[in-house]
């Protein structure tokens, strides 16, 4: 039995076992005296568990400490710590958070003038209807509008992947279109609709980024106006 000074928060021990998918483990630091005992055996799945000299399971105030990132691989869950919000996060940090884009990040600010640029609560496409569309394409009249539409949304670096399903609005004009995911700044994925194609299934990586654009463009600048639909979803 030994007494020692413990200052700050011990990121890398979980309290008991890992017993969950996805846990987060959020502290304020803190300095504070407190007695501990080394020592703890720890048998997994009929093994002993064999932990470093710098990563030793403890008892201490009557509860057992584990080393989280130890305990963590021999539930072959992965391990990610953000030293910005003192967080270690445990399993998938985004589980739980797939929302329809238009819930998760509603434009804030789309292409000027009389733009078809909007949510819908369904669409029809290839014969399918969608839950949770976005439209993205040009009035019913000849001329007179950009080439490229778009529209803005912010997402705060809070989701990890944009998916869902994108394609040509039945009874819209036939005109191929390209759809682009740009987040701040940089295009991330570009795609090529053809409007006889079916709806397509798309995933773009969007872990980090702040702002996003979704921009639609047509082959020329007049006499068309096709209107494509985003069924997307952030996780």
């Amino acid at each position: 039995m030994n007494k020692e000074r413990i200052k700050g928060i011990v990121v890398g021990f979980l309290l008991c076992a890992v017993l969950s998918t996805s846990v987060m483990v959020m502290a304020t630091p803190r300095t504070e005296t407190r007695q501990i005992t080394y020592g703890v055996r720890v048998n997994f799945n009929g093994q002993l568990v064999q932990f470093n000299a710098d990563n030793q399971p403890f008892v201490m105030g009557g509860r057992t400490f584990l080393p989280l990132r130890a305990m963590a691989d021999l539930l072959g869950l992965p391990v990610d710590f953000d030293p910005s919000t003192n967080t270690a996060y445990v399993g998938n940090r985004f589980a739980g958070q797939r929302q329809p884009l238009h819930h998760a990040a509603p434009f804030f600010d789309r292409s000027r003038g009389d733009s078809w640029i909007r949510f819908a609560d369904t669409v029809t496409m290839g014969g399918v209807t969608y839950n949770n569309a976005f439209i993205l394409g040009w009035p019913n009249t000849q001329g007179g509008f950009d080439r490229t539409q778009f529209s803005l949304h912010n997402l705060g670096g809070q989701y990890r992947v944009l998916s869902g399903y994108m394609g040509r609005i039945d009874g819209t004009s036939m005109h191929n279109v390209s759809i682009s995911i740009i987040g701040d700044g940089v295009l991330l994925e570009s795609f090529e609709l053809r409007a006889t194609d079916m709806p397509i299934p798309f995933s773009v990586f969007v872990e980090g980024v702040q702002q996003m654009r979704i921009e639609i463009q047509r082959p020329d600048g007049t006499g068309v106006t096709p209107r494509y639909a985003i069924v997307g979803y952030l996780e």
